[in-house]
Protein backbone atom coordinates (compact mmCIF):
# COMPACT_ATOMS: atom_id res chain seq x y z
CA UNK A 1 0.00 0.00 0.00
CA UNK A 2 1.31 3.37 -0.90
CA UNK A 3 -0.18 6.82 -1.26
CA UNK A 4 1.93 7.88 -4.23
CA UNK A 5 0.08 8.39 -7.50
CA UNK A 6 3.31 8.81 -9.46
CA UNK A 7 4.87 5.56 -8.18
CA UNK A 8 5.22 2.65 -10.61
CA UNK A 9 2.30 0.28 -10.43
CA UNK A 10 3.13 -3.20 -9.24
CA UNK A 11 1.88 -5.61 -6.63
CA UNK A 12 4.98 -7.67 -5.89
CA UNK A 13 8.42 -6.48 -4.88
CA UNK A 14 11.28 -7.66 -2.72
CA UNK A 15 11.74 -4.16 -1.25
CA UNK A 16 9.34 -1.25 -0.89
CA UNK A 17 10.06 2.19 0.53
CA UNK A 18 7.21 3.64 2.57
CA UNK A 19 6.79 6.91 4.37
CA UNK A 20 7.12 6.55 8.15
CA UNK A 21 3.63 8.02 8.56
CA UNK A 22 2.15 5.03 6.68
CA UNK A 23 3.31 2.20 8.95
CA UNK A 24 2.79 0.81 12.44
CA UNK A 25 4.40 -1.89 14.57
CA UNK A 26 3.51 -5.41 13.42
CA UNK A 27 1.86 -7.73 15.92
CA UNK A 28 4.33 -9.80 17.97
CA UNK A 29 2.21 -12.95 18.25
CA UNK A 30 2.09 -13.99 14.59
CA UNK A 31 4.54 -14.83 11.84
CA UNK A 32 5.71 -12.17 9.36
CA UNK A 33 3.60 -13.90 6.67
CA UNK A 34 0.48 -13.63 8.84
CA UNK A 35 1.28 -10.02 9.71
CA UNK A 36 1.64 -9.22 5.99
CA UNK A 37 -2.06 -10.00 5.47
CA UNK A 38 -3.26 -7.41 7.97
CA UNK A 39 -2.80 -3.99 6.30
CA UNK A 40 -4.85 -4.42 3.13
CA UNK A 41 -7.54 -6.72 4.53
CA UNK A 42 -7.77 -5.08 7.93
CA UNK A 43 -7.75 -1.48 6.75
CA UNK A 44 -10.30 -2.25 4.04
CA UNK A 45 -12.67 -3.77 6.59
CA UNK A 46 -12.09 -1.05 9.20
CA UNK A 47 -12.58 1.78 6.71
CA UNK A 48 -15.68 0.13 5.23
CA UNK A 49 -17.14 -0.15 8.73
CA UNK A 50 -16.32 3.53 9.32
CA UNK A 51 -18.32 4.42 6.19
CA UNK A 52 -21.28 2.30 7.33
CA UNK A 53 -21.35 3.85 10.82
CA UNK A 54 -23.51 1.00 12.12
CA UNK A 55 -25.46 1.47 15.30
CA UNK A 56 -26.20 -1.06 18.03
CA UNK A 57 -28.38 -3.90 16.80
CA UNK A 58 -27.88 -3.20 13.10
CA UNK A 59 -27.01 -6.07 10.76
CA UNK A 60 -24.04 -6.45 8.45
CA UNK A 61 -23.77 -8.73 5.42
CA UNK A 62 -20.22 -9.51 4.23
CA UNK A 63 -19.77 -11.34 0.94
CA UNK A 64 -16.56 -13.08 -0.09
CA UNK A 65 -14.79 -12.41 3.20
CA UNK A 66 -13.25 -15.88 3.50
CA UNK A 67 -10.68 -15.17 0.82
CA UNK A 68 -9.02 -11.95 -0.28
CA UNK A 69 -11.82 -9.69 1.13
CA UNK A 70 -13.00 -9.07 -2.43
CA UNK A 71 -16.62 -8.89 -1.27
CA UNK A 72 -17.34 -11.33 -4.13
CA UNK A 73 -18.09 -8.24 -6.26
CA UNK A 74 -21.79 -9.07 -6.31
CA UNK A 75 -22.80 -5.41 -6.72
CA UNK A 76 -26.51 -5.21 -7.59
CA UNK A 77 -27.18 -8.77 -6.40
CA UNK A 78 -25.78 -7.92 -2.97
CA UNK A 79 -27.66 -4.60 -2.89
CA UNK A 80 -30.89 -6.60 -3.24
CA UNK A 81 -30.16 -8.03 0.24
CA UNK A 82 -29.93 -4.52 1.76
CA UNK A 83 -33.09 -3.14 3.32
CA UNK A 84 -34.63 0.04 1.97
CA UNK A 85 -32.68 2.99 3.34
CA UNK A 86 -29.76 0.76 4.34
CA UNK A 87 -26.09 1.17 3.45
CA UNK A 88 -23.81 -0.63 1.01
CA UNK A 89 -20.02 -0.43 0.72
CA UNK A 90 -18.16 -1.78 -2.31
CA UNK A 91 -14.47 -2.55 -1.91
CA UNK A 92 -13.62 -3.00 -5.60
CA UNK A 93 -13.24 0.02 -7.87
CA UNK A 94 -16.31 0.53 -9.99
CA UNK A 95 -18.33 -2.13 -8.14
CA UNK A 96 -20.67 0.25 -6.32
CA UNK A 97 -24.24 -0.23 -7.62
CA UNK A 98 -26.68 2.67 -8.05
CA UNK A 99 -28.31 3.78 -4.77
CA UNK A 100 -31.72 2.18 -5.28
CA UNK A 101 -34.59 2.23 -2.74
CA UNK A 102 -33.08 5.06 -0.70
CA UNK A 103 -29.89 3.14 0.08
CA UNK A 104 -26.61 4.88 0.79
CA UNK A 105 -23.89 3.46 -1.47
CA UNK A 106 -20.18 4.00 -0.84
CA UNK A 107 -16.93 2.80 -2.37
CA UNK A 108 -14.13 2.41 0.16
CA UNK A 109 -10.88 3.80 -1.23
CA UNK A 110 -8.30 2.19 1.03
CA UNK A 111 -5.76 4.54 2.59
CA UNK A 112 -2.86 4.06 4.90
CA UNK A 113 -3.70 4.84 8.52
CA UNK A 114 -1.04 4.05 11.13
CA UNK A 115 -3.44 4.46 14.07
CA UNK A 116 -5.88 1.94 12.55
CA UNK A 117 -2.95 -0.38 11.78
CA UNK A 118 -1.83 -0.15 15.41
CA UNK A 119 -5.37 -0.99 16.55
CA UNK A 120 -5.46 -4.01 14.23
CA UNK A 121 -2.06 -5.19 15.52
CA UNK A 122 -3.31 -4.89 19.09
CA UNK A 123 -6.40 -6.94 18.22
CA UNK A 124 -4.17 -9.66 16.75
CA UNK A 125 -1.92 -9.68 19.82
CA UNK A 126 -5.03 -9.88 22.04
CA UNK A 127 -6.29 -12.92 20.11
CA UNK A 128 -9.38 -11.06 18.84
CA UNK A 129 -8.34 -10.94 15.18
CA UNK A 130 -6.87 -13.90 13.33
CA UNK A 131 -4.94 -13.33 10.10
CA UNK A 132 -5.51 -16.15 7.61
CA UNK A 133 -2.77 -17.39 5.32
CA UNK A 134 -3.91 -19.91 2.71
CA UNK A 135 -0.34 -20.49 1.48
CA UNK A 136 3.12 -19.00 1.28
CA UNK A 137 5.01 -19.19 -2.00
CA UNK A 138 8.30 -17.84 -3.36
CA UNK A 139 7.99 -14.41 -4.98
CA UNK A 140 9.03 -15.82 -8.36
CA UNK A 141 5.94 -18.08 -8.43
CA UNK A 142 3.54 -15.14 -8.71
CA UNK A 143 1.92 -16.57 -11.86
CA UNK A 144 0.89 -19.76 -10.08
CA UNK A 145 -0.38 -17.70 -7.13
CA UNK A 146 -2.67 -15.79 -9.48
CA UNK A 147 -3.88 -19.06 -10.99
CA UNK A 148 -4.73 -20.36 -7.49
CA UNK A 149 -6.67 -17.17 -6.74
CA UNK A 150 -8.61 -17.40 -10.00
CA UNK A 151 -9.51 -21.02 -9.23
CA UNK A 152 -11.24 -19.72 -6.06
CA UNK A 153 -11.88 -21.74 -2.92
CA UNK A 154 -9.00 -20.38 -0.83
CA UNK A 155 -9.55 -19.35 2.78
CA UNK A 156 -7.07 -16.59 3.42
CA UNK A 157 -4.31 -14.87 1.50
CA UNK A 158 -1.44 -16.21 -0.55
CA UNK A 159 1.72 -14.55 0.76
CA UNK A 160 4.62 -14.26 -1.66
CA UNK A 161 8.02 -14.35 0.02
CA UNK A 162 11.32 -13.13 -1.47
CA UNK A 163 14.05 -15.78 -1.83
Amino acid sequence: MRNLLNARVGAQAEYVVLDESAVAQAPRTVTPAEAATIPLNGLTAAQALDLLALGDGEWLLVTGAAGALDAAVLSVEALNAVRDGGSFVAVAAGAAPPPLRGTRVHNVWIRTDPSQLAELSALVDAGKLTPRVAATQPLDTVASAHERLQARGLRGRIVLQPA
